[in-house]
């Protein structure tokens, strides 16, 4: 099982939110926790989803490094470690989803099983994404130096 990444040198990073693409958050790296940014920066580092049911999860990038952070622990993403997919049931005709996150042995770090809604998913847009170990490369160079929020909110 990957180690959790160490604990970054700064603790507050500014995110944007995926439900809402115009609204930047701090993102609160040593408790896994968020606020709301009062005057956003011209640059973000990342991506959280802020669920209301917990718990809080954001990809960001620090240090050249992209980082997975689920509550409050953390995982660097490697090139391909650890691996992340959302896969959707036949039972239930693929309204009901999984994703999941297994380290390099197939150990599950994370397990969230949910109810497929209208808006975007920001489940499957982050595995569908991170299986790519180019755009994991490029992320993790881009969005440690931060980037636009409007370009990130496009991607």
């Amino acid at each position: 099982m990957p180690e959790s990444a160490p604990v970054p040198q700064t603790t507050t990073i500014p995110v944007l939110d995926f439900r809402r693409r115009s609204m930047v958050l701090q993102w609160h790296s040593l408790s896994g926790t968020w606020t709301p940014c009062e005057f956003p920066p011209s640059l973000v580092h990342g991506v959280a989803l802020i669920s209301p049911a917990g718990p809080n999860i954001c990809v960001f990038g620090q240090g050249g490094r992209l980082l997975l952070q689920i509550g409050s622990n953390q995982y660097a993403l490697a090139e391909n470690s650890p691996r992340i997919n959302c896969r959707g049931g036949w039972i239930l005709l693929g309204l009901r989803r999984r994703f999941t996150v297994r380290s390099s042995t197939g150990g599950v770090l994370y397990s969230h099983g949910y109810w497929r809604g209208q808006g975007r998913d920001f489940f499957r847009w982050f595995a569908r994404q991170a299986g790519n170990a180019d755009w994991r490369t490029a992320c993790a160079r881009q969005w440690s130096d931060g980037i636009d929020p409007s370009a990130l909110s496009r991607q």
